[in-house]
């Protein structure tokens, strides 16, 4: 049986065995570069989302307003402190993000971000964070900002 091969039938055949060779390098470039770029965001944001909240024990309840649910963790070099705050007068009430001050080997720390002001209603909360910069390793103390946070009622 004679197998009939019309001319330029391999030409073809080199063309797709081409096409799939230039498809596969793509394919490996492409995972190569997927890797690169999952790397450089990882270092992006360091260590932050790997670093597990640890509970502290504060809690201040005002006749006007309450702060609990204290959270902190160290991310490269900084302190990051997050909590709860809700507003127990009637009305609406301006609360500032500096309620908290943190403390390592009996020093307080730089605070680092901006503040935040959030207005609530009589019974409505909101979650702050505030972050500092870290001196150590050691064990941050979070106490209560004993200078009264920034309250102001307005007239809206």
């Amino acid at each position: 049986m004679a197998v009939i091969v019309r001319e330029g039938s391999e030409v073809w055949l080199y063309v797709i065995l081409w096409l799939l060779v230039i498809a596969a390098v793509a394919g490996v470039l492409g995972g190569i570069a997927a890797l690169v770029g999952w790397a450089v965001e990882r270092c992006r944001h360091g260590r932050a989302k790997d670093v597990v909240w640890r509970h502290d024990g504060l809690c201040v309840d005002m006749d006007d307003w309450q702060l609990w649910d204290v959270q902190w963790r160290q991310v490269d070099g900084r302190v990051e402190v997050a909590y709860s705050v809700a507003n127990w007068l009637p009305g609406q009430t301006r609360y500032r993000n500096d309620f908290v001050l943190v403390f390592q080997r009996g020093v307080s720390l730089e605070e680092r971000g901006v503040h935040v002001s959030r207005v609530l209603l009589k019974g409505a909360e909101v979650r702050f964070l505030q972050v500092f910069d870290a001196r150590d390793g050691s064990v941050p103390v979070i106490q209560r900002n004993s200078l009264d946070t920034e309250r102001e009622e307005s007239d809206e």
